[in-house]
């Protein structure tokens, strides 16, 4: 009963903050041309580069052509069905169960990641980057899992581990405006405050149980 409570607690903060927290992670996932360059089955690569770019119509019309094999790609349908008014909020419970199964390859990491923190789920967003992180040999996998990993330091205030992030990125040769912006955050930590995005997801992070797993 209580997980329960937790689960619909969280799908109500989730709310809250979707409309806002999901167009600007679309905006910065468009930042490295990551789509699809992680190891994935052929059917996760095609998910993600439509989930990236937010074509939640596309993946219906996908998933009806052809029957899901990845779970991953089945959490990407039901957030895609949510945002067309297709389903409820059962499709956010829907997308936050067997966290642990999910993360079955590089792409499907990826994915979940967009996935969770559209959700406010900071913490498995941050999970999913780094199983991305640590199993990749794709240089583009790699830079969009340390932005994941930028981010969600900073939502949980973890000043000094971001700026570790942001110099990798740097020493990479990823110079980007998004770096310029969130190396302004991390080394000015009080203007996440104002920032329109974070700060929301700051704020939902600390009304709801966030783990790991689910």
């Amino acid at each position: 009963m209580k997980r329960t409570r937790n689960y619909h607690l969280m799908a109500a903060t989730a709310l809250l903050a979707f409309a806002i927290v999901s167009s600007f992670i679309a905006c910065t996932s468009h930042s490295t041309d990551a789509a699809g360059s992680g190891v994935g089955t052929d059917e996760e690569l095609r998910y993600d580069a439509l989930q990236i770019k937010g074509q939640w119509a596309d993946i219906v019309d996908e998933a009806a052509k052809h029957p899901i094999q990845s779970q991953a790609c089945h959490k990407v349908l039901r957030l895609a069905q949510y945002r067309l008014g297709q389903a409820g909020n059962e499709a956010i419970m829907d997308c936050l169960s067997n966290s642990r199964d999910v993360l079955s390859s590089e792409t499907a990491a990826l994915m979940m990641s967009d996935v969770y923190i559209q959700l406010s789920m900071v913490n498995m967003s941050q999970r999913a980057a780094f199983e991305a992180l640590v199993t990749t040999n794709s240089p583009e996998t790699r830079t969009r899992a340390l932005q994941r990993l930028t981010e969600t330091a900073l939502i949980t205030s973890q000043y000094e581990v971001a700026r570790k992030y942001i110099a990798i990125l740097e020493e990479e040769g990823r110079v980007s405006k998004w770096l310029k912006d969130i190396k302004s955050l991390a080394e000015h930590p009080e203007r996440i405050d104002q920032h329109p995005v974070y700060r929301q997801l700051r704020q939902n992070h600390e009304k709801v149980e966030d783990q790991f797993f689910l």
